[in-house]
């Protein structure tokens, strides 16, 4: 078995620089991930983006620490604006309370009770667990929440998986499940596709446009919003 990278630093000229695996565990991201990250620095901002590489090392790239903060730094404040606002009511009511799966999607603005339950199936541990059941209008039986621990969710999301499903430490998502960050990019592209009325031409890059971002970005998330939506709407 192949020995994992070892985190690294070196100073130069007075500058620190680290190579892949110090960046990796410094921002709790996989190695992969911050690949990534360099070879799409040309779609970030100037003044944030990743940086170039520094000096090379042993067949070992580094990259400048301060810079490599920064673009982090701005990284995790763009996902945070793209998580959509929670309604304050969550926060009424006694933290012992059984909130219904369908009444917690209403709360994050979620397009329906299926995203909470791509959640459970794809990603545990990342959303609250399911603490009972309670009767919906119809009479059924439906999955619910302990009021404190949507709360507790509501605090620590961020937006942000840096390819550990949910939070640094987090364990990986198996291998075709969606990430975290990837059901919230749909989950905000269903609500533009609900605002809008429907799906129209052009609505990936108009949503692109809203968050600064390339329109390519945008469009896989608007055609699994467009999923999302239709099997919601078939479901009782």
């Amino acid at each position: 078995m192949a020995r994992a990278p070892e985190p690294k630093t070196l100073e130069v000229d007075g500058a620190l620089y680290a190579n892949r695996a110090w960046i990796a565990e410094e921002t709790g991201a996989t190695i992969p991930t911050v690949r990534t990250w360099y070879i799409k620095r040309d779609t970030q901002p100037a003044e944030c983006r990743f940086p170039e590489k520094g000096p090379r090392v042993e067949r070992e790239d580094y990259f400048n620490v301060q810079e490599v903060l920064a673009f982090h730094r701005w990284l995790k404040e763009s996902k945070q604006a793209k998580v959509l606002p929670t309604d304050p009511a969550l926060y009424d009511g006694d933290p012992d309370d059984l909130v219904s799966i369908n009444d917690a999607a209403a709360y994050f603005h979620f397009t329906d009770a299926s995203v909470i339950r791509t959640y459970i199936r794809n990603n545990p541990g990342y959303f609250a667990d399911v603490a009972g059941h309670v009767q919906g209008p119809t009479g059924r039986l439906r999955p619910a929440f302990r009021r404190s621990d949507l709360q507790d969710f509501d605090r620590r999301r961020n937006g942000d998986n840096t390819g550990r499903a949910g939070s640094p430490g987090g364990p990986r998502p198996e291998r075709g499940t969606r990430t975290p960050e990837v059901q919230q990019r749909i989950d905000t592209a269903a609500a533009h596709l609900t605002k809008a009325g429907g799906h129209h031409h052009g609505i990936a890059a108009e949503i692109a446009r809203a968050h600064g971002e390339p329109t390519w970005k945008w469009e896989r998330a608007v055609k699994a919003a467009r999923e999302q939506i239709a099997r919601g709407r078939g479901e009782a």
